[in-house]
């Protein structure tokens, strides 16, 4: 999923931008939707992890019960990005984010 389609699959939380993490082997499995830095902005960056939380498929899921789906689909997890998560993301990705910006994992 590219950064296009990723920004259109969540176009009505109104998400800034979009972008992958690679390393050494390629996607480390990790993108990051980046929201403003603006409380309207926070507000729909937190609604976007109501709907992973109502889905049973934000944090605790990721760490804990990823699923597998038939077919080779993939099974999208979302949480509100951590201190902890953006230095891991920055790590694979090589460039830094900040808490400026609202970020989704």
């Amino acid at each position: 999923m590219g950064n296009q389609e990723l920004l259109s699959y969540f176009s009505k939380y109104h998400v800034k931008e979009a972008c992958h993490a690679y390393g050494p082997d390629g996607h480390s499995g990790m993108s990051a939707l980046i929201f403003e830095g603006s409380a309207v902005a926070y507000k729909e960056a937190e609604r976007l992890h109501n709907h992973f939380v109502d889905q049973r498929t934000e944090r605790y899921a990721w760490l804990n019960h990823r699923i597998v789906i038939p077919g080779g689909k993939r099974q999208l997890y979302g949480f509100l990005a951590e201190k902890e998560d953006l230095e891991a993301f920055n790590r694979h990705h090589g460039i830094m984010f900040n808490f400026f910006s609202y970020i989704m994992l």
